[in-house]
């Protein structure tokens, strides 16, 4: 494999710095000086995922008859595929994350037909959630052939979602909050209210730090750390105890690691963290105060003794455990298929009342729609991010870059596994996204092996 000396991707010769941007622009030109489609596949791509993490059609109207997102995705799709013809590689590449999307899509599918509660066999918008979000997967491991294109897609992430670190700060300057200090969500359906804001924002800061380490100019590094601690702001902000919980699981891995390589920074770090949580809103502070009770009564099952009326946050906190009581329940009563990815409630709210609606448990509600089945191939993907981002960082360890891009991988991970526990939605776009980017990074760095393999051989 190259050396780290002479990197492909580097910003500097040491190996070390965010990945040079100009080799996603100087691509051979196809024979004949034609338009080169699969550039041009992964540049729209690229668009896609701006607009799905931004959505300027929720704030300017006029852009939904247009159907951007969609049109973005169609035209990368077609030349994707005239780009495969040309050069007569396969349309997809079955890496861990493309299989769990592609046994998903069948089992999805498979759903609608045997859920035993299932509305319709028709299109759905449960099943269009998922049909999109698998397919976004899919293309992300297809077009990220190489190293410098993982880097793109997440670093089109990073900037996409630095419009809700804006968003954020300006919503937190207006004291635009709900139920107190709670901070809203902006305008985008991801984080349309506190806790799915404080988890996006927990999913993301990984990607802030780490192009705070890649990053070589001082002024860049320093605007990289400013939107991570700008992130925890916001996470305290939201009041949320799911954020909260999150962020203490992402620092019990941080600290360990900037405490080995970047103490300076994590003492910076520790000590504006505690300058700016008695910032927080006093209501907010009272709501993280709940969480060890909240913990000890979730898991112990047991009820305190009430003395009066029960609070919003004792109540938020009951809701959710009696939610994950009925739903693992349901769950039991049909293992294999679930009831259905767009089930009818009417059928079982009867017997299982709290199961009905949105119950915050990714896995739970994956287990509802599909039974055991879906439980499984919500672990999947999550395995795909775990495992994947621990193999690429201990083997590229001569690439610091690319070492350093799969242990952010993995905290990604932990953040959509603590998160996720406490979230409504499974197979969301931020989780397939980064399942992608995670399965094609292995295929890309198994490739590098081979090559390096041969041309010791003299096989090339």
């Amino acid at each position: 494999m190259r050396p780290a000396t002479e990197p492909p991707y580097s910003g500097g010769a040491d190996g070390k710095g965010l990945f040079n941007p100009g080799l996603l622009v100087a691509a051979r030109k196809p024979r004949g000086g034609g338009m080169n489609f699969g550039l041009w596949a992964f540049r729209f791509l690229l668009w896609y995922v701006c607009i799905l993490f931004v959505q300027p059609q929720n704030r300017f109207t006029f852009l939904w008859p247009l159907r951007i997102a969609n049109l973005s995705f169609i035209i990368a799709t077609c030349l994707h595929v005239l780009a495969c013809l040309e050069e007569r590689r396969p349309l997809i590449r079955l890496g861990p994350a493309t299989l769990s999307a592609l046994v998903l899509l069948v089992f999805a599918t498979l759903s609608q037909h045997v859920g035993i509660y299932q509305i319709t066999s028709g299109w759905n918008p449960t099943i269009d959630y998922i049909v999109k979000n698998c397919l976004l997967l899919i293309m992300v491991e297809a077009m990220a052939y190489s190293v410098e294109r993982v880097w793109a897609v997440q670093m089109t992430t990073l900037f996409a979602t630095l419009w809700w670190i804006k968003g954020g700060l300006r919503l937190s300057a207006m004291g635009a909050t709900y139920s107190g200090d709670r901070l809203m969500g902006i305008a985008v359906s991801m984080i349309e209210n506190p806790n799915g804001f404080a988890f996006v924002m927990c999913i993301f800061l990984p990607l802030y730090l780490y192009a705070y380490q890649q990053a070589t100019r001082r002024w860049v590094r320093i605007s990289f750390l400013a939107c991570a601690l700008a992130a925890v702001w916001i996470i305290f902000e939201t009041g949320s105890r799911t954020g909260l919980v999150t962020l203490i699981a992402l620092g019990i891995f941080l600290v360990p690691y900037y405490g080995r390589h970047r103490w300076k920074t994590l003492i910076l770090v520790a000590t504006v963290i505690v300058l700016i949580f008695p910032m927080t809103g006093e209501k907010n502070i009272r709501r993280f105060k709940t969480i060890p009770q909240s913990f000890k009564t979730f898991f112990s099952g047991e009820q305190r003794e009430r003395t009066g009326p029960l609070s919003q946050d004792d109540q938020s906190a009951e809701e959710r455990q009696a939610k994950n009581r009925d739903t693992w329940a349901l769950i039991k009563e049909y293992p294999v298929f679930g009831v259905g990815v767009h089930s009818d409630a009417n059928h079982y709210k009867d017997r299982f009342p709290m199961a009905t609606g949105q119950v915050h448990c990714e896995i739970l509600m994956a287990g509802r729609m599909m039974g055991s089945i879906g439980m499984i191939l919500y672990v999947w993907p999550m395995a795909v991010i775990l495992l994947g981002g621990g193999w690429v960082r201990k083997n590229a360890a001569h690439w610091p870059a690319v070492s350093a891009m799969g242990w952010t991988l993995r905290l990604q991970g932990v953040a959509l596994v603590v998160g996720g526990a406490f979230s409504p939605h499974p197979w969301h776009p931020p989780m397939l996204l980064i399942a992608g980017c995670t399965s094609a990074l292995i295929l890309n760095l198994r490739a590098e092996q081979v090559r390096d393999m041969e041309a010791r051989a003299g096989w090339r």
